[in-house]
């Protein structure tokens, strides 16, 4: 009857040790971000259900600013302090955490140009040939094509001087990038091909 009365007891025991290894266990593997720091100081959270969240896309090549929500807090940011809206939002994955005034935004950092730029165009000089680059003048990362049937030599003095000018687009003052933005960036395919439709009489032809 003992035997019986211990096994019972171990096993009662059994299961309640087997309960806070599971409980300790999903404690520790659940996200961080929405677990509570425990540091003997209350700590309030950032972000109530009155806080204004601004949520931003900004990018790198061209520098503009996309804001994609702007609106009261969304549920899984509600009781957030500073911490812990820092490790949902990791500066080394890109995102920046600020309040500015009575807002918190949250910016990610995007590599490239944003949707409107992507469809700029400006021309330049590559190899002695006229090019043609995706986005505004003085993002020369992507080349997109080689006018090859256009001799520059032939091109007028003060287009191809801007031709070359636009190679020093960072160091020119505001006036001179304003003049070579009239002159070599388009704001589409569409509006390039129109300049170089024009262009018949520098072409070479076979």
């Amino acid at each position: 009857m003992l035997n019986k009365l211990f096994g019972m007891i171990a096993a009662a025991v059994l299961v309640f040790l087997v309960a806070i290894a599971v409980y300790f266990t999903l404690s520790t593997v659940s996200d961080p971000a929405m677990k509570p720091i425990f540091t003997g100081d209350k700590v309030e959270p950032l972000i109530n259900s009155n806080t204004i969240i601004r949520q931003e896309n900004k990018y790198s090549a061209c520098g503009d600013v996309e804001i994609y929500y702007r609106g009261p807090a969304t549920h899984d940011l509600i009781g957030l302090d500073e911490q812990r809206l820092q490790m949902k939002f990791p500066r080394q994955d890109g995102w920046d955490v600020a309040v500015q005034g009575d807002e918190v935004v949250i910016t990610k950092q995007i590599e490239g140009l944003c949707g409107m730029h992507k469809e700029y165009r400006h021309l330049g000089i590559t190899d002695d040939q006229l090019a043609v680059y995706q986005g505004p003048l003085g993002y020369d990362d992507i080349l997109l094509r080689l006018e090859t049937s256009i001799n520059i030599n032939l091109l007028p003095e003060s287009f191809l001087n801007k031709l070359k000018k636009s190679n020093d687009f960072a160091s020119l003052n505001a006036d001179e990038r304003l003049d070579l933005q009239n002159a070599l960036e388009f704001t589409d395919e569409q509006s390039l091909n129109t300049l170089l439709e024009n262009f018949d009489e520098y072409r070479i032809h076979q």
